[in-house]
């Protein structure tokens, strides 16, 4: 039986809303613990790294520690609304801020550079791998691997073996935060390898991104009848019903998630516009 690392156990014990399930907080605590060592042996040889590293990692390990031992995990069951809110979160707050906490720079610059040196070629050394990640970063493979993922896993019939299969689950959880850190490795760019993506480039990617989230959303929204059949059937709290529950929940993917990916297209789009005026006055001749 898989281990049910991405969703937490009905009968632990719970402190402020988070719980004490060990597989979830492990995976939350032991990247937070290595990050925080990492830290602590960079600033003591005196190459501190600029303070938006750590408070966008540790910030996204908060947003996981949220989504997967709190009562966003807790109440998914009973309500869609909760897990639409875990997704979204894992796409869209997690897999960005743990990237802009640039963990592979702060790790490597934390060991002897003989070290990183050796891991770096160890990793790379074999051409398939540099091939593998190349495909999977590009921008094109990267934003389709993503929206795909969204699409099918909210057919019914995957969707409903993810509420009542916890291995199912998991694996839904796991290709959603994953594609989520393909999609979004372009446009960081977190090791650097300078092969960020324009900011124009970028724009275009959370674009079709937001499209697609928003016609799910809209067919959640506008549905006639309950999807899923686990949710109609649902002891729903909070005076929610299973149709109410369905439309709150597509509304925050529509309306919720694609308010956030326009905040994005925004400033991608400033982020561009000033490159590309910092180009043209440097070609001017003056």
């Amino acid at each position: 039986m898989v281990l049910p690392v991405l969703h937490v156990c009905p009968s632990c014990p719970s402190v402020l809303g988070i719980t004490l399930y060990p597989p979830a907080l492990l995976l939350v605590l032991v990247p937070t613990i290595a990050y925080a060592i990492a830290l602590r042996r960079l600033r003591r040889s005196g190459r501190a790294v600029p303070p938006s590293w750590p408070a966008a990692f540790f910030a996204g390990m908060v947003s996981a520690l949220v989504a997967l031992a709190g009562p966003l995990d807790t109440w998914n069951d009973e309500l869609l609304t909760m897990h639409m809110a875990q997704h979204l979160v894992l796409i869209q707050i997690t897999a960005p801020l743990l990237l802009l906490g640039r963990p592979v720079q702060v790790f490597l610059r934390a060991l002897p550079p003989h070290r990183a040196g050796a891991i770096v070629r160890f990793v790379l050394r074999p051409a398939w791998v540099r091939r593998l990640l190349r495909v999977l970063t590009a921008p094109l493979v990267a934003t389709a691997l993503a929206n795909l993922a969204l699409v099918i896993w909210h057919f019914p019939a995957l969707y409903e073996r993810a509420v009542r299969e916890q291995w199912v689950h998991d694996l839904q959880h796991l290709s959603f935060f994953g594609t989520a850190l393909l999609f979004w490795w372009p446009i960081i760019d977190p090791v650097p390898r300078h092969q960020r993506v324009s900011g124009l480039w970028a724009s275009l990617m959370v674009f079709v991104t937001a499209v697609v989230s928003t016609i799910v959303g809209a067919i959640l929204t506008l549905a006639d009848d309950v999807l899923y059949a686990p949710y109609r059937y649902a002891a729903m709290p909070w005076g929610f019903t299973p149709q109410v529950d369905q439309q709150v929940a597509g509304l925050l993917m529509w309306i919720g998630g694609g308010t956030l990916y326009v905040v994005v297209i925004l400033v991608l789009l400033a982020r561009w516009l000033l490159h590309e005026e910092g180009r043209r006055m440097v070609s001017e001749p003056v």
